[in-house]
């Protein structure tokens, strides 16, 4: 029996679905490539930190977690168990002390949206499938990397958009409210800056800043460091400015300077260390910031479906159009900010 062959419009929609979703992957991996930030919370640098590797051991899947409900559930320790106690006997009674300190704190979504869109005006005007799938590779990679550069830009903000993620700067610190868990009321929810453990957080609130690169950069970094660790609980990964990335490569020794990661240079990134942490300069960082990170307590939330996927390609609504929408709904999250740290106002 003879098979109906496909009439050129229904055989542009297929090329326009099938490129959709073969070059998509490989769009979002490239556009999160092009931010080390992103790309720790929800690309490659993130599949290495945690540990994903396929059988050929590249990177695979993401450090980004994903997570369902109203809003996100983060369950973090705000205090010590105050049932702990020393016994005078055998027969010493056991304190029924609730010492209700690990608490469910709440998160809120944020949703982020872009639209990959062809005209049927340029889609008659370019009939071949090589020339449509041209097009629209360059018009859904245009809108996937803005997405994800908004978001990449929302993680370093110091302004805090409206309906954006919530970014490092606002996570890590002191004496304020995140995930609706006070730092004034519980004080070990707090980063720790470049106090000793155990100051006020009022007092830390105002003691993130560092100075002169030259004359107290090491020190400040070895403080933040220490500060934000705990037993084997410690900053994996570091990012910075350029500026500050230079200050600190200009102080290493030439065999030092150059040593990276391996699986990171595998990846295409270029990392030093500091400790046991790898150092990433990303473009949209604050200047004069440094952040300390442990990913297994600070990271990415998402939604099932929308971590920089897309929609099948669709008619537009009154219009001669075709598109796709690319969807995040995601938000950053702390289980300890403790952990986590920075140093500011850092200069030559």
């Amino acid at each position: 029996m003879a098979i109906a062959s496909l009439d050129e419009s229904r055989a542009q929609n297929e090329v326009l679905s099938t490129t959709a979703e073969m070059i998509h992957p490989g769009i979002v991996e490239n556009a999160l490539d092009g931010h080390p930030g992103a790309s720790i919370f929800a690309g490659k640098i993130g599949s290495v930190l945690s540990g994903q590797l396929g059988d050929d051991g590249s990177p695979s899947g993401t450090a980004a977690r994903s997570a369902s409900g109203e809003s996100i559930k983060v369950r973090v320790k705000l205090d010590s168990n105050g049932s702990a106690r020393r016994l005078t006997s055998g027969f010493s009674e056991f304190s029924s002390d609730t010492s209700d300190t690990i608490r469910g704190t709440r998160a809120n979504w944020k949703l982020y949206g872009s639209t990959a869109i062809i005209s049927g005006l340029e889609r008659r005007n370019n009939r071949g499938t090589a020339q449509l799938a041209d097009l629209w590779n360059h018009k859904q990679t245009d809108s996937t990397s803005a997405l994800v550069d908004l978001f990449a830009q929302d993680i370093f903000s110091t302004a805090s958009p409206a309906n954006s993620v919530s970014s490092l700067d606002s996570i890590i610190g002191a004496n304020d409210s995140i995930q609706n868990a006070s730092g004034a009321t519980y004080t070990k929810w707090n980063s720790r800056g470049l106090s000793p453990k155990g100051t006020a957080p009022a007092t830390v609130a105002s003691n993130f800043a560092g100075g002169s690169f030259a004359t107290t950069g090491l020190s400040n970094w070895r403080i933040a460091a220490m500060n934000s660790t705990e037993g084997r609980v410690t900053p994996d990964v570091m990012l910075t400015n350029d500026d500050v990335y230079r200050f600190y490569e200009a102080s290493l020794t030439p065999q030092v300077r150059f040593k990276s990661d391996d699986m990171v240079g595998k990846i295409g990134f270029e990392s030093l260390q500091f400790k046991n942490a790898s150092i990433f300069h990303d473009q949209f960082c604050p200047s004069g910031t440094t952040y300390f990170i442990n990913t297994d307590t600070l990271f990415l939330n998402y939604a099932e479906g929308a971590l920089f996927d897309m929609t099948p390609v669709s008619d537009q609504a009154f219009q001669d159009a075709f598109s796709v929408k690319i969807i995040f709904q995601g938000q950053m999250v702390c289980t300890g900010r403790k952990f986590n740290n920075k140093v500011t106002g850092q200069t030559a």
